[in-house]
């Protein structure tokens, strides 16, 4: 079971793709001569392990679990795991389970392990006792005074001076490049995920729409929206829903209940998610006749949009869209329009958007087998919020769109 924000979903992990992760991942150590790499990110963790913690996800703590994978391809991954989490890892999953003492005490009355502690619980998860761990797990291993590659840069300060104080032989290294260059290409069943968190997404989305009225407030559409979701039942929550309703474009944790009016702009910035992996689309409405300034923006995001989606094709530089694609913007209608990036990678993060960016200095080039948000977005004072985002799969001759609605803009 997957849980992110109370909502259960059912994961099944296709072997394959864990085995290309797997793969990938020691070709990388090998290139770069990495003798091990550590998730300790609920994101990364889930990606190399396919075990979502839910000390993680949904309890929102740092630095409790660990996934060590080896670059010898004879040592199975290891997930160090607090015991009380450690009885939920599924058995299938290829990898090997230490586990450290948590404030959680568990009881086998009919003998169903050979595992049983007995010495003072803690009151909080204790980061000293798992690096620890890591560290007999090198030892174990043969690397404890090897090359590792940790997310030193996601780990709190207290965390990283213990992971310093338990592993002191090894030559540690940040692991986020790696996680970035791993993650940007996607598995078969990466992309089926997010085909249907698209997918999942879009339907929502419509619903919502179809019971817009005039009157209709911010908080009313969200809800609409939430409530169209609740009929898949693979893990369709809700990961995000920046709807906004008129002129107020800032995002918003409360939603407005003012009612609408008819000229409002109406946007829908939303993501599902589905196993873990979450969608990230956009689409502009109105209520009646837009304004000829309205119509002015839209027409030159869409110009801009439209040309992202025939500009990509494997090899060619993302910086070089984002420069293409700004200029035409501002040919278009929108001289001052500035943004930082026009679009992102889609996958596991919880914050929507990861790298690789399509900005004015990102070195990646365009990969087969990327799955990229592309998003031309404006924002304005006393206009509102006026979007396309549409993500897309990078293919072998351009680029697939995964989204089905029109990029019109809809009178409604």
């Amino acid at each position: 079971m997957f849980n992110i924000e109370g909502v259960e979903v059912v994961v099944r992990i296709d072997p394959e793709h864990l085995n290309n992760i797997a793969e990938r991942a020691r070709a990388l150590m090998e290139k770069e001569q990495i003798d091990a790499i550590v998730a300790s990110t609920c994101e990364n963790f889930y990606y190399l392990s396919g075990h979502p913690s839910t000390f993680m996800y949904t309890l929102r703590m740092n630095e409790v679990a660990l996934a060590v994978m080896f670059r010898n391809p004879n040592h199975k991954t290891i997930l160090i795991v607090n015991d009380f989490e450690a009885a939920g890892v599924a058995k299938d999953l290829p990898c090997e389970i230490r586990t450290y003492p948590t404030w959680v005490d568990i009881d086998d009355p009919y003998g169903m392990t050979s595992e049983s502690f007995q010495g003072k619980r803690p009151v909080s998860p204790q980061a000293d006792e798992m690096f620890g761990l890591l560290q007999q797990v090198l030892d174990e291993h043969g690397v404890s005074d090897g090359k590792i590659a940790v997310e030193l840069g996601a780990m709190r300060y207290s965390s990283a001076l213990a992971l310093q104080n338990a592993v002191r032989s090894a030559q540690l290294m940040e692991a986020s490049r790696m996680f970035i260059e791993l993650r940007a290409i996607k598995t078969t069943w990466e992309i089926e995920q997010l085909r249907k968190a698209c997918a999942y997404a879009e339907s929502g989305m419509t619903e919502a729409v179809h019971r817009i009225r005039v009157g209709s407030s911010a908080s009313e559409i969200v809800n609409d929206f939430r409530m169209a979701l609740m009929k898949y039942e693979d893990g369709s929550n809700a990961r995000f829903h920046m709807i906004s309703v008129g002129a107020d474009f800032a995002p918003a944790h409360r939603f407005d209940t003012r009612p609408s009016e008819p000229g409002d702009i109406i946007k829908f910035d939303v993501g599902v998610d589905v196993a873990g992996y979450g969608s990230d689309i956009a689409r502009t409405f109105v209520l009646g006749s837009p304004s000829d300034h309205v119509k002015r923006v839209y027409d030159a995001l869409r110009v801009g949009h439209d040309r992202l989606l025939q500009w990509i094709e494997p090899g060619r530089p993302m910086s070089s869209a984002f420069h293409e694609v700004m200029a035409l913007i501002r040919e278009s209608g929108l001289p001052n329009y500035n943004r930082g990036h026009l679009g992102h990678s889609a996958g596991l993060s919880l914050a929507a958007e990861e790298a690789p960016f399509i900005g004015p200095s990102e070195e990646a080039i365009f990969r087969p087998g990327m799955v990229i948000c592309l998003e031309t977005p404006y924002y304005g004072h006393g206009v509102g919020s006026i979007m396309i985002e549409d993500m897309v799969l990078v293919t072998d001759n351009g680029c697939e769109r995964l989204n089905k609605l029109s990029r019109d803009l809809i009178v409604l």
